[in-house]
C-alpha cells in the first residue's frame, strides 16, 4: 500500500480533500474481518488469464461439492473462496496440487494483506519422482533425504509397480515456483557421486528456456547463454511423468494391399481409374518377346511396328494390353485384316510354337516402358 501512495503521489497533484481525506477507525473493520476470516485466497500462477466462471466450476468439482461455496474475484488470476466448514478447509489447503488449465492454483489462508503479497504464493505442492534409484535405495528414508533440495517433503511413497523403466520413489514435495525447476540432483555416498532424475506428475506450464513455471518460451525475458556443445534448451517435455511414448510400432505392408494398388489416367479432362494394374516390369516384357521370337527384329522393324501400334492405340480408351503366350489377347477387338498376318504389333504378341502347359503372361504396355522395349529390340539381346 506505501508503494502504491508514493507512486500515486509521484504521478498526480491532489488538492482539497483529496488530500485531507477519511479516518477509518479499527473497529470500522471488524465486519469486514470476521467476512473474510476462514476464508482461502488462490492465485492462478500463470500467463493465461482464467475467467470467473470456468474458476468456479473447477474448484466445485475439484473440491468435491463443498457446502455453501461461494466464489469472488479479487483481480487478474485472483480469487476468494469462501466455505463455512472448517474441515472441508483444512482437507483443500492440505489436498492438491491443484492444477487448472496447465496453471497451477495455489491456495493461502486469508491474512491481511495476503492478496496483495505475491511472493506467498510462489511455493506449490507438487508429486516428484526420483529416477535411477538402485533398487536398495527404494526407501522412504532415502526420499527424504534426497527431497531436501526441495524447500519441504510432505511425503514419500514406494509404487509398488515398476512399469517399463523400471522402479521409483514419489515425493510430495512444496516446490518455489520462482526459481528453475530441478532437473534432478547428486547424490553422494561413499565418496562417491550419482545423479537421480526428477520427472513431476501433473506438472504445470513451465519455460523450457529458463525452466521456471508460469510462462513459456516465447514470453521468457530471462537471456539466458548456453556453452557451445550443450543442449540450446535445458529444460524439456522429459521433465513431465509419463511423457514417454511407446516406439512406434512397425508398419506391416500387407501383399492384398500391394496388390490393390490403383492407377489414375487423364481422359476427357478428368481423372479416370484405369481398369488394370501395372503388374510387370520391363524385364518380363523382354522376356515375354524373347519367348515370341520379336526380341530380335530389327530396330527399323521395330519402329515400324511401333508406329502401326501407336495408330491404333489411339482409337482406343484402354491403353493396357494383356497377352497370353497362346497368342490370345484379353479384351482386344477383332481385325479381320490382321488376322492373318504373320508377325503382330508389339503388344499384340502373338506366341506361336509355344508349350501347352506354359503359365499365361499378363503385360501392360505403358509410354515408359515403348522405350526400354525399343532399345532392347534394336539390340537383340
Amino acid at each position: 500500500m506505501e508503494g502504491d501512495l508514493s507512486e500515486l503521489l509521484q504521478r498526480f497533484s491532489l488538492e482539497g480533500n483529496e488530500i485531507s481525506g477519511a479516518k477509518l477507525e479499527l473497529e470500522d473493520l471488524s465486519s469486514g474481518i470476521k467476512d473474510c476470516e476462514g476464508s482461502l485466497i488462490g492465485r492462478i500462477m500463470g500467463e493465461k488469464i482464467a475467467n470467473f466462471t470456468g474458476v468456479k466450476n473447477f474448484v466445485t468439482a475439484a473440491w468435491s461439492y463443498p457446502k455453501n461455496l461461494t466464489v469472488m474475484e479479487l483481480g487478474p488470476n485472483l480469487f476468494q473462496f469462501n466455505i463455512p466448514n472448517q474441515d472441508d478447509i483444512e482437507r483443500i489447503v492440505t489436498g492438491g496440487p491443484w492444477l487448472m488449465d496447465n496453471q497451477s492454483l495455489v491456495l493461502n489462508r486469508w491474512s491481511e494483506g495476503v492478496e496483495e503479497n505475491y511472493g506467498a504464493f510462489i511455493t506449490a505442492p507438487l508429486w516428484v519422482q526420483i529416477w535411477n534409484l538402485p533398487v536398495h535405495w527404494l526407501s522412504k528414508e532415502v526420499g527424504r533425504k534426497i527431497g531436501v533440495v526441495f524447500k519441504d517433503v510432505k511425503e514419500v511413497v514406494i509404487p509398488q509397480g515398476g512399469g517399463k523403466e523400471g522402479r521409483h520413489l514419489k515425493a510430495l514435495v512444496h516446490v518455489d515456483l520462482s526459481k528453475p525447476l530441478l532437473r534432478g540432483t547428486l547424490v553422494q555416498i561413499a565418496g562417491s557421486l550419482k545423479w537421480v532424475a526428477f520427472k513431476y506428475e501433473r506438472c504445470p506450464d513451465f519455460c523450457y528456456k529458463c525452466g521456471i513455471v508460469g510462462h513459456g518460451e516465447r514470453t521468457c525475458k530471462e537471456s539466458i547463454t548456453v556453452p557451445e556443445g550443450l543442449l540450446e534448451n535445458q529444460y524439456g517435455p522429459w521433465m513431465r511423468a509419463g511423457n514417454n511414448r511407446s516406439p512406434a510400432k512397425e508398419r506391416v505392408v500387407r501383399d492384398d494391399t500391394v496388390k490393390d494398388k490403383r492407377y489414375w489416367k487423364f481422359q476427357n479432362g478428368e481423372m479416370v481409374e484405369r481398369e488394370k494394374r501395372r503388374t510387370q516390369s520391363g524385364e518380363v516384357l523382354l522376356k515375354a518377346l524373347r519367348t515370341s521370337g520379336l526380341g530380335h527384329g530389327s530396330s527399323q522393324e521395330f519402329t515400324k511396328e511401333h508406329e502401326n501400334e501407336k495408330g491404333v492405340l489411339q482409337n482406343r480408351s484402354d491403353p493396357y494390353i494383356d497377352v497370353e503366350t497362346s497368342g490370345r489377347e484379353h479384351g482386344s477387338r477383332e481385325d479381320p485384316q490382321s488376322s492373318n498376318k504373320e508377325n503382330l504389333d508389339v503388344p499384340r504378341v502373338a506366341q506361336e510354337n509355344v508349350e501347352e502347359n506354359q503359365s499365361v503372361v499378363e503385360m501392360e504396355v505403358l509410354e515408359e516402358d515403348r522405350d526400354f522395349l525399343h532399345k532392347m529390340a534394336g539390340t537383340g539381346e
